[in-house]
């Protein structure tokens, strides 16, 4: 059985390759122009002065399995450049989300609208996009077939992250209680926003190796799985971690009345004097007391919602693990991916 260190070790092998690519591509990129900066400083190959300098740039999670699944299906070499596409376009989001939600910090640095005013980060989020689709095409191994196959699809998934990301900001400005705040939603936008982009990443990588539609279909169902069984883990942690283990502040969520599934859950299960107390809590327009967050705990934990989570949890990293069981793979090799998924979920409680 593959430790979680064992994983690991393995992802930062792959994401050492693919960082390794991210560089050389800014590197050709005109130097005159700083937006290329910019986007080198945001993926963690610059300083705020844009000097040349390796920071924590991201986990490479997404094109790191991409890669690993292209490498275990016998097609390394021909890989790479999608599994950095699939980067380029999660970290392209990023920096659009960070202009959303007026973020000042990312991964421990300040965000580029901060640095370079709101103009130029969503321009240069904008010319990360439009790479995405220039490294797609540099792929001279893949066919002309295959290449346009390759890219429609991602485009495909790209058109579901935006829908995801328009889903989120529904029921951002909903207030609780309106019927388009319901579960249904919700787990529309997950699937979206966060699972789809990881089942991509794998599906692509069947794509690039050229194996059966059936076992393209098992490797997005993974990584969809994979990525629903994360978020619903993320929301539990970013209300009942700690500061310590999250990165967070405590009650993050909670503080900023997200309207996520603990919360949905719980609305739909509390008693009618309950109801009235979170719907009083989180359509108020008064800002949130640390007493305020720690009754809303109280009011979840009255229904259950932790251990209904951990349900949830359970069931679709089951769904996951089901899945890697349907991909031509060695036993071994199975066996790591089932263990990946516990890695990613026990990542997420760690922060």
């Amino acid at each position: 059985m593959t430790s979680s260190a064992d994983v690991r070790a393995l992802f930062a092998q792959y994401s050492e390759e693919i960082d390794e690519y991210l560089k050389q591509l800014f590197l050709s990129k005109e130097s005159s122009i700083e937006m290329y900066g910019h986007l080198a400083y945001f993926m963690g190959f610059a300083d705020e002065d844009l000097r040349p300098q390796d920071i924590y740039g991201g986990k490479r999670f997404r094109s790191s399995l991409c890669l690993l699944l292209v490498d275990w299906l016998g097609e390394r070499s021909t890989g790479i450049e999608v599994a950095t596409a699939v980067e380029l376009f999660h970290n392209f989001t990023l920096i659009h989300d960070d202009i959303v939600d007026g973020d000042t910090l990312r991964r421990g640095r300040p965000t580029v609208w901060k640095l370079w005013g709101i103009p130029h980060a969503i321009n240069s989020g904008d010319a990360q996009l439009l790479m995405v689709y220039e490294v797609l095409q540099k792929n001279d191994k893949l066919s002309a077939d295959n290449k346009i196959a390759i890219s429609q699809f991602l485009t495909k998934q790209y058109l579901k992250v935006a829908e995801g990301q328009y889903l989120d900001f529904v029921l951002t400005e909903a207030k609780l209680g309106d019927s388009v705040v319901s579960e249904e939603t919700y787990y529309k936008m997950i699937e979206c926003k966060t699972a789809d982009l990881i089942a991509a990443a794998a599906k692509v990588a069947g794509m690039v190796a050229g194996v059966s539609e059936v076992e393209q279909e098992a490797l997005f169902q993974y990584g969809l799985n994979l990525g629903i069984a994360y978020q619903i883990c993320d929301d539990v942690v970013s209300i009942w971690g700690t500061s310590d283990n999250t990165g967070k502040r405590n009650y993050s969520d909670l503080l900023e009345r997200k309207k996520t599934l603990p919360i949905l859950y719980a609305y739909e299960k509390l008693s009618r004097k309950g109801k009235e107390k979170l719907l009083g809590y989180y359509n108020s327009g008064e800002e949130l007391s640390l007493e305020d967050v720690r009754e809303i705990v109280e009011l979840l934990e009255s229904v259950n919602v932790c251990e209904e989570m951990s349900r949830l949890i359970n069931r679709y990293a089951t769904l996951a693990k089901t899945s890697a069981e349907n991909i031509s793979l060695s036993e071994s090799k199975c066996n790591t991916l089932r263990n990946i998924v516990d890695t990613l979920l026990h990542g997420v409680k760690k922060g």
